[in-house]
């Protein structure tokens, strides 16, 4: 973190230097190609849901990304290391929905569309009213005429099955790392929890014995007047479903980021009190 020249708080990204030269090297280069596609990125795409780039400086041994200064850390810790805060399911629908938005405006802007090749709840910053920043641009590609990319580097905990099989990174793909973040926000277990039990598995496993994944919910988010209570568990069943359908084996099966952030926005109406959807 640092300061500028009008006092403006800001967050400061640099390559991170190794003893072993070889490595550095290696290292360098693709911290530096992570750069460039950050920059690339910055300069095609700005939007609310996006952290913004405030600027660079590539002319010096280490360079420096400086961007606006997201206050209240990532989602991951808000979820997991921050276990103490209770997170109404209005607000986590809000952080779904500006999340979503936020892909989805990556994935069809105009004639640059990317994906963003990295997400999950580590890469989704907050700020001081809790509205999501997606961050971390660095495996962002621009999709080729054929509407795919290839070499992204994604978090294997989180990468697209079809991925692996094709080495085809896909607007899809993003869309099932989203579905496994979906998991996360409405059951507050990370995708890996007590060992290496597998939330996308358990979950699956759970609906198809139960017919939901209820057993699995954050129970917190639940409310002490019973009808709010019941109007609650609805949401989480339509997100749990929503999420499934993200995580399809089948591509085609699955949803745009447009359908799914439409889908989060229908759920919020019901939670506020609105017709439940049929």
């Amino acid at each position: 973190m640092g300061t500028t020249d009008d006092d403006q708080r800001v967050a400061v990204k640099r390559c991170n230097l190794v003893e072993d030269k070889q490595i550095r090297a290696r290292d360098q280069l693709e911290q530096g190609d992570d750069f460039v596609r950050e920059i690339n990125f910055q300069f095609r795409i700005s939007y609310a849901n996006l952290v913004r780039l405030v600027g660079c400086c590539l002319e010096t041994n280490i360079p420096v990304l400086v961007y606006e200064y997201i206050p209240n850390g990532n989602l991951h810790n808000l979820l997991h290391i921050s276990r103490h805060k209770v997170l109404s399911l209005p607000t986590r629908l809000d952080i779904a929905i500006g999340s979503a938005e936020a892909l989805a405006h990556m994935h069809s802007h105009g004639e640059h569309n990317h994906v963003h090749g990295d997400v999950k709840p580590a890469n989704i910053l907050l700020d001081e009213n809790l509205m999501p920043k997606v961050s971390d641009f660095g495996s962002s590609k621009l999709l080729s005429i054929d509407r795919y990319a290839r070499a992204v580097p994604a978090d294997r905990s989180y990468i697209d099955p079809e991925y692996l099989k094709t080495d085809r990174f896909t607007e899809k793909s993003d869309v099932y790392s989203f579905g496994v973040v979906l998991l996360e926000i409405i059951t507050r277990k990370t995708v890996k929890y007590d060992g290496n039990n597998s939330l996308p598995k358990n979950f699956v496993r759970s609906c198809k014995k139960q017919g939901n994944g209820r057993s699995m919910y954050d129970k917190d988010m639940l409310s002490h007047d019973a009808h709010q209570s019941h109007r609650y568990m609805e949401c989480l069943d339509k997100i749990g479903t929503l999420a499934l359908t993200c995580l399809k084996e089948d591509v085609d099966e699955r949803p745009t980021m447009a359908e799914v952030a439409e889908e989060l926005r229908q759920v919020k109406l019901i939670a506020y009190g609105g017709p439940f959807a049929s």
